[in-house]
């Protein structure tokens, strides 16, 4: 359970989802590390609420933030929040924690969809995890009661071919994009100008071609304008262009995803799916996206789960310090793919099974766990973080799996 202000977060590179670039922020200062207004602050993750900005259960204050699409500022301020960010989507939040511990300010706000393209297939509903899996630009695209669609129209059921989307979440171990949100943005009559995010694979520097997690890229009409170094094996880039005969994405442009490293003894946080297992001896050392994350499991702090449970395709997020690149963490939480969060006061009393944090409702039975109190302990004003599943597509409410005072 996190406490609500934690002294810094330092957020590396997540796995082609959570990207920050560094020349399109700008001209801002690095805040990483802190400085004179307080300590240095990253969050990474999904937007839960607007007011500021709400991501990770907590409110970042946006007046003066840079937001930051793709690589590109496109405004400053809680404007520029509302026009270009929506809930569900994950984004990369810099700023600072006030000394006082009481103000947490954004510096910038980035966000980087996964992909934008026609829906080439439409899988039925897995009855078991109540998913849907779609094909956009060749990238597995998997839908369920935790995604965000917009507009109001679209929805879980409505998805179709030829549909244009925007998609943004997390990929898992399968190189899956597990979506948070989806938008539908047209179709393939009307738009034909797509982007994907990924790692260059198969490159053939003679046949100017290379892979997307199986898509083809074929960049020979943009390769004389290239920075020397673009494509490389294993560069993580983003793609715009249009779909050839054969079904090749046709570049138009090809862009790095810069990358923006912590410092040594920083703490930092990050959440996603184990991709890769290095050990699972005395030491454990897994990859969430390309980050190393390294633990002892006779230090570390696990919360809903056991080191035997750290395995590729879990979900969990980890915190700790960042020393040589490597995340050394002190604390493991493990999350259901179709658990959300919600963190804050609690603002209204509605029945003995039944709340309000916020706006969010929320709802427990007899299956919830209660952490650090009980049923009793809800009260006006009290600090609580839910976890749980929401009840239906637009999380009018949330089934509560565990409510955890914070006492912090």
């Amino acid at each position: 359970m996190k406490a609500p202000f934690p002294k810094s977060l330092v957020l590396v590179l997540l796995y082609g989802v959570l990207l920050i670039s560094c020349n399109g922020s700008g001209g801002g200062s690095t805040v990483a590390g802190g400085g004179i207004d307080g300590t240095g602050i990253m969050s990474a993750g999904v937007i839960s609420a607007f007011g500021s900005i709400v991501v990770n259960g907590r409110e970042f204050d946006t007046s003066n933030a840079a937001i930051i699409i793709n690589g590109r500022e496109v405004g400053v301020g809680d404007d520029a929040v509302l026009e270009n960010l929506d809930i569900g989507k994950v984004v990369t939040v810099a700023g600072r924690i006030s000394r006082d511990g009481t103000r947490v300010t954004a510096d910038r706000v980035a966000y980087r969809k996964n992909v934008a393209g026609p829906v080439e297939s439409v899988s039925g509903i897995d009855p078991i995890t109540n998913e849907r899996e779609i094909v956009v630009l060749g990238q597995i695209v998997v839908v369920n009661f935790i995604t965000r669609f917009k507009p109001d129209t679209f929805d879980f059921d409505s998805i179709a071919v030829n549909d244009v989307v925007e998609a943004s979440g997390y990929l898992d171990d399968t190189g899956a994009v597990r979506v948070t949100f989806i938008e539908k943005i047209g179709d393939a009559t009307s738009i034909l100008d797509y982007e994907v995010t990924g790692f260059v694979e198969n490159l053939d520097s003679d046949l100017k071609t290379f892979m997307i997690n199986g898509l083809g890229v074929d960049y020979a009409s943009v390769a004389n304008n290239l920075p020397q170094g673009i494509p490389a094996e294993d560069l993580f880039v983003e793609v715009g262009g249009r779909i050839a005969a054969g079904g090749d994405l046709l570049a138009t442009r090809i862009e790095i995803g810069d990358e923006l490293d912590g410092e040594d003894g920083d703490n930092f946080e990050i959440m996603g799916y184990v991709n890769e297992m290095i050990s699972d001896t005395d030491i454990i050392e897994f990859k969430v996206g390309n980050q190393v994350v390294h633990v002892d499991p006779d230090m570390a702090v696990f919360v809903d789960g056991t080191p035997g449970d750290i395995v590729p395709g879990v979900k969990l997020e980890a915190e700790g310090s960042l020393e040589g690149g490597i995340l050394y963490a002190d604390e493991i939480e493990f999350w259901k793919p179709d658990q959300i969060e919600a963190e804050g006061l609690v603002t209204n009393i509605v029945s003995a099974t039944e709340f309000n944090i916020g706006i969010q409702r929320v709802q427990t039975d007899q299956y919830t766990v209660f952490d650090g109190g009980d049923r009793n302990d809800l009260a006006l004003g009290v600090r609580i973080e839910v976890k749980g599943v929401p009840v239906d597509l637009n999380h009018s409410i949330i089934m509560a799996d565990k409510v955890s005072f914070e006492t912090d």
